[in-house]
């Protein structure tokens, strides 16, 4: 008796042992235009970017989900292929080289010095529940400054919601992408009429 519940307990635990857990899914999020303008740049200034300074929640590489504003959970199976805040500082400098607005474009890791600095704070990166239906959440803030005195020279929020095709992490991914490509749209628009106001 005693050995074939021993028997019984191998058994169990090499079935427990050969079970596969699921993989990881990793993704990212690029800018999808790859062609930058001919034109000449519109103006003659530097621009350096630095990442945005996240909430702690957002400074993983979790694929995050809010359900009522208030609940919070990340997807165990899917990941960022880098933290949110990393993602949106280079599709924004990818962004704007395309749009050839500045004479050059970087992050702050550079050695350059520019005479431009945005900077950004990162409150909300999500794939956000409503009710029946989901979409690509996200709240940020730009500053543009003036490296050389620390002044603002202006400051805007920008809030951007997207539809997902699904409530999944797949529906988020997709969501959240086309978010973050309205937001540089929205950004270049922005920073292309401070570039007029401050010629």
């Amino acid at each position: 008796m005693r050995l074939s519940i021993c028997t019984l307990f191998i058994a169990l635990l090499m079935m427990g042992c050969s079970s596969t857990t699921p993989s990881i899914n990793e993704y990212t999020l690029l800018s999808s235009r790859n062609t930058p303008d001919a034109h000449l740049p519109l103006t003659p200034k530097t621009l350096n970017i630095a990442p945005p300074k996240a909430l702690s929640s957002l400074n993983s590489k979790s694929i995050l989900y809010l359900r009522n504003d208030t609940e919070s959970g990340n997807y165990l199976y899917s990941r960022w292929s880098d933290t949110p805040a990393a993602l949106i500082q280079r599709s924004l400098i990818h962004s704007l080289q395309n749009d050839n607005l500045f004479s050059s474009v970087s992050p702050t890791s550079s050695l350059s010095q520019s005479d431009w600095l945005v900077e950004s704070d990162l409150d909300a990166f999500y794939h956000r529940f409503v009710e029946d239906r989901s979409e690509g959440y996200i709240d940020i803030t730009y500053r543009l400054i003036n490296p050389k005195t620390k002044q603002i020279i202006a400051s805007k929020r920008f809030t951007i919601t997207t539809p997902a095709h699904s409530n999944d992490a797949i529906g988020g991914v997709d969501a959240l992408k086309h978010a973050l490509l309205e937001l540089n749209i929205q950004c270049s628009a922005w920073l292309t009429t401070l570039i007029k106001e401050n010629q």
